[in-house]
């Protein structure tokens, strides 16, 4: 099975303020589904903060369908205060199936110029 279209919703960090909380993120992508189960997914992320400035990211991840999928993504740029934004991250994901609603965690760091 091979499956492309949208993750989104908002985002929201443990310290309840700060780095993109309560950013919109929107996370076009495909997922290929082999026929014993195993996923691998990949595709980007675009995160809007309440000021309207963006930043951009490049993920991918592997594992069971209807698991958790465990990846790593990568800031790739960005726009008004996140221009030049760079470090990699780790994350998962997971499909709540057969309800296609889900959620991830992310940790990392980031760096500015």
């Amino acid at each position: 099975m091979f499956w492309v279209g949208e993750f989104s919703g908002a985002c929201f960090n443990d310290g309840g303020g700060g780095f993109f909380h309560n950013a919109a993120v929107q996370c076009p992508g495909m997922n290929d589904i082999t026929p014993d189960g195993n996923a691998f997914a990949h595709g980007y992320c675009i995160l809007t903060d309440k000021d309207g400035d963006k930043a951009y990211l490049a993920w991918k991840c592997k594992g069971k369908f209807g698991d958790k999928c465990n990846g790593d993504f990568q800031w790739s740029g960005g726009t008004g205060k996140y221009t030049g934004i760079k470090g990699a991250n780790k994350f998962y994901g997971v499909v709540l199936v057969p309800s296609s609603s889900g959620y991830s965690g992310w940790e990392g760091s980031w760096e500015l110029p």
